[in-house]
């Protein structure tokens, strides 16, 4: 499998998906932050889709949703 830098439109639709996920899960972003172990600041700039992130960053928002990666990547438009 290939990996490829995301466009601003395919984060921001990456982010939305988490997000709504989240809320479904998390009280706050804090929460899922914590249940991430990544700072919240990160985790409020992926779920707008402002920032890019690393495998291992998505593999931990993934498990704290108890989803795996590939069924959200299939979600988006790549």
């Amino acid at each position: 499998m290939e990996f490829w830098p995301m466009s601003e439109e395919q984060l921001i639709q990456l982010g939305k998906l988490i997000n709504g996920r989240a809320k479904a899960s998390f009280t706050s972003n804090l929460e899922f932050a914590s249940a991430c172990d990544i700072d919240e600041k990160s985790i409020r700039r992926i779920l707008k889709g402002k920032q890019n992130f690393s495998i291992n960053i998505f593999s931990k928002i993934c498990s704290a949703l108890g989803v795996k990666m590939s069924e959200l990547l299939s979600e988006i438009d790549l």
